[in-house]
């Protein structure tokens, strides 16, 4: 299930370029207990039921990995799924690890003093590196 929205059809030709508005939540291939889900263009209120459902599916799992490396913004409302789907996912004995994290949505998270509160990893291959490690 890949979720990909777009608020209009515009392309800006060989701009490698995004309309306003673009977000795409796409849960990958993941094993031994890992759920992997990559987040990526402008995390805001229209992507928050697009996440809480992928979230919610991987409940249950050892570990839930966020990519972020695509993601070029945040706002408050994405902040406070990902704060929930932390406090949720510890219900279930889930560990959830943000990974890939780009300067725009740490500086987000710095600002808010939250980042201490989420468990975080320098990529994608890192967090399910440490994941397996911790057997957990």
């Amino acid at each position: 299930m890949s979720e990909s929205h777009r608020l209009h059809e515009v392309q800006i030709e060989g701009m490698g370029m995004e309309p306003a508005g673009a977000f795409s939540v796409e849960p990958c291939e993941s094993s031994d207990g890992v759920a992997l889900i990559a987040l990526s263009g402008e995390l805001d209120i229209a992507a928050t039921s697009s996440v809480r459902a992928c979230v919610e599916a991987a409940a249950g799992r050892r570990v839930v990995v966020l990519d972020l490396s695509g993601t070029t913004f945040v706002d408050s409302s994405m902040l406070k799924e990902l704060l929930r789907a932390n406090a949720e996912l510890e219900r279930y004995d889930t560990r959830l690890v943000l990974a890939g994290i780009p300067p725009a949505v740490q500086r987000v998270l710095d600002l808010t003093r939250t980042a201490q509160l989420f468990t975080v990893a320098d990529d994608r291959s890192a967090a399910v590196a440490r994941a397996a490690a911790d057997g957990r």
